[in-house]
């Protein structure tokens, strides 16, 4: 272990007993004492989604409250499937198989377009993510751009950002992929590195290598494109304390704007169960134990904070608030629409909930495309609880309550809705408030998913051990 490392984790050892960990896993809201964890991303979950079709996702549409709307387009394709994908993916396709998928997607972008009764949908933020969007050479990457831009208005875009891996940016026609985006409109790649240790790299089934990924960051940037965002996982199989320090350091070394920091997801919450639970289930003795991810994670906030990256939005450090991904602060924390268009992509469209078709081998998703439709099989329309826990939940999670945005959205108080619930976690410090917000203290937010998730609706739950001290919500 390096001096410098040494440092890091004593300092950490020493401020973690501060947040009286011991004490919350007596509580009963860290799943077998913190053990399991599910990230809170939408609510309710994506995985709870019941059959659905397109007829419920757009009736009476333009009789339905209007707002603001993004843009999210899912590419399926991938250098490799990881080890900790929940998500469809496709490996080592041909190029040919890319057209046609890049064919079916124009067509579902055009009968979204169609079925909302618009020349061209408006998105005040896009992301592209997958898979890996960059699979794409130059040429597919050109196609794919023009149909963005002919079926969504993106005049008052504030930023267009493409999910990354690292290997696929390098070389000519890496640079010549980068060129295509920057011309049309692409200010923010948001580049999955996960690990700086080739070891760790093999193990997660990843392609790429630490000098790769370094030489990726420059490609970007030598691209015009200087809003470069990494992701990184911590309480990974093989993965020490020692380890993610060094990941950190690492990434502070260079010319990024910041990254997003992800605890190991081995619970499915995509289309697809990761292979992750079977590592889990034969090796267990391979992964970080609670004491050690809860330290990673400690050690990943205070760390991007002291070397210069604040936590602008739950997990999410960077130089600047604007970098980070105003998609996901758009839909966590300003409650858009969304437009999801793409195999296992999603939508959220005037209080309507919906799933695009999980389908491996994409013949069913080209099969409903063929019969006109978008390719919606799963949704639920939101109800008054849904309404009343989700306006809270997401800001929560992310960012802060603000109780005048909240009674906009839903016509309550968020005190006569939470008011009594609240009372238990203020008197254990995890969340606080003033006249004009609600917020998770230091101690909440380092648990803002067990938190967040006490305010579900027990039908929701991730974890039926999940003891929660919330009531059933007021009648309002």
């Amino acid at each position: 272990m390096t001096d410098t490392a040494k440092m890091w984790i004593e300092r950490a050892r020493a401020g973690i007993e501060q947040l009286g960990i011991p004490e919350l896993q007596k509580t009963g809201i860290l799943p077998e004492a913190g053990k399991k964890f599910f990230p809170v991303i939408g609510y309710p979950p994506l995985t709870m989604f019941r059959d659905m079709d397109q007829d419920t996702l757009f009736k009476d549409f333009e009789r339905r409250p209007v707002s603001p709307t993004i843009a999210y387009i899912h590419i399926p394709f991938c250098p490799s499937r990881c080890t900790f994908c929940h998500w469809i993916t496709k490996t080592k396709s041909p190029e040919e198989a890319v057209d046609e998928y890049l064919h079916y997607l124009d067509q579902e972008m055009a009968i979204y377009k169609r079925n909302m009764g618009m020349d061209a949908i408006p998105a005040r933020s896009v992301l592209v993510g997958g898979g890996t969007p960059t699979y794409l050479n130059a040429a597919q990457m050109e196609r794919f751009m023009k149909s963005i831009h002919n079926h969504f208005d993106l005049t008052t875009c504030t930023q267009f950002s493409v999910e990354a891996e690292p290997g696929t940016l390098l070389g000519e026609d890496g640079a010549a992929k980068l060129k295509v985006m920057k011309e049309h409109g692409v200010d923010r790649i948001s580049m999955g590195v996960q690990s700086f240790d080739d070891d760790v790299l093999r193990y997660m089934g990843r392609v790429h290598t630490r000098a790769e990924a370094i030489a990726a960051v420059d490609a970007i940037h030598d691209a015009g494109i200087h809003n470069v965002m990494i992701d990184l996982i911590y309480a990974y199989p093989n993965q020490t304390v020692e380890s993610w320090v060094e990941n950190l350091l690492t990434a502070a070394s260079l010319n990024v704007a910041g990254w997003q920091l992800y605890r190991l997801r081995v619970k499915q919450h995509g289309d697809r169960q990761g292979r992750i639970l079977k590592v889990m289930n034969r090796e267990p003795d391979r992964f970080p134990s609670v004491e050690e991810t809860l330290l990673m994670k400690y050690l990943g906030i205070t760390m991007s904070e002291e070397l210069g990256y604040g936590e602008h939005q739950t997990r999410i450090f960077a130089k600047n608030k604007d970098e980070i991904s105003h998609y996901l602060r758009d839909w966590c924390c300003a409650l858009t629409d969304v437009v999801g268009v793409g195999v296992s992509s999603w939508s959220n469209l005037r209080g309507v909930f919906s799933l695009n078709v999980g389908d491996h081998d994409l013949q069913k998703y080209y099969d409903y495309i063929r019969q006109g439709k978008v390719s919606v099989n799963r949704g639920k329309i939101r109800d008054r609880d849904d309404e009343l826990r989700r306006s809270f939940i997401l800001p929560l999670k992310n960012m802060t309550v603000s109780k005048k945005f909240y009674k906009a959205r839903t016509g309550v108080d968020v005190n006569d809705v939470f008011g009594e619930q609240l009372v238990w976690f203020k008197e254990h410090d995890l969340i606080a408030e003033n006249q004009d917000s609600i917020w998770l203290t230091k101690r909440g937010r380092f648990f803002a998913d067990e938190v967040s998730t006490q305010f579900f609706n027990p039908d929701y739950l991730p974890f039926p051990e999940v003891l929660l001290h919330t009531a059933p919500l007021a009648a309002v």
